[in-house]
């Protein structure tokens, strides 16, 4: 007998033999990405002596977002995005939704570009991504001066633009790594 193909392909990810555990535990390989953001932001919200720690943030998730989005999605949905731009906006002390709207960007160009991201060499989805970047930095300085009614400064846009340019490359080999564990973990 042919197995039914019109099944969803998640539904072909749990199978009836599958014990609760190795569903508990399938569940949390695809939460950790999240999680591990949730983490951070916390870790930057707090009082440490640790100079510039929240200037980095922004960065740091930007640049998560956008790989986990393109590379492994179903770690990365649009929910899970949203909930994580609501907690920068009350750690960062920012209008509630700014930075959700922006993550969601980020999330939406990389999930619906991910088939041609993925299939190109490093350095060129680095260039993609740089790009992805600087124009979200942009938005981010547009917001902050249609809020303070006045033009600002592009210096901090700019810095925070590079300093996602610059976490690219160490995050995507972590997070690549993570990915061949997982990977590692379902063959097993």
């Amino acid at each position: 007998m042919k197995p039914d193909s019109s099944r969803n392909s998640w539904e072909a990810e749990i199978q009836p033999h599958q014990t609760i555990w190795s569903r508990l535990d399938h569940g949390a390989r695809r939460l950790l990405p999240g999680i591990i953001c949730f983490f951070i932001i916390i870790i930057c919200a707090a009082p440490l002596p640790v100079p510039g720690i929240t200037e980095i943030l922004p960065a740091f998730m930007i640049t998560t977002v956008f790989f986990w989005s393109a590379w492994h999605p179903s770690s990365m949905t649009s929910p899970v995005v949203f909930l994580l731009g609501l907690s920068m906006d009350f750690v960062n002390f920012t209008p509630l939704g700014v930075s959700a709207l922006l993550l969601l960007l980020v999330h939406s160009v990389a999930f619906y570009s991910r088939f041609g991201i993925t299939r190109l060499p490093f350095l060129l989805s680095w260039l993609i991504f740089a790009f992805i970047a600087l124009g979200v930095c942009l938005l981010q300085w547009s917001f902050a001066c249609l809020f303070r009614l006045h033009i600002l400064t592009l210096s901090p846009a700019l810095f925070e633009a590079t300093l996602c340019v610059g976490f690219y490359p160490a995050l995507s080999v972590l997070f690549s790594w993570v990915i061949q564990k997982f990977n590692d973990r379902e063959d097993i």
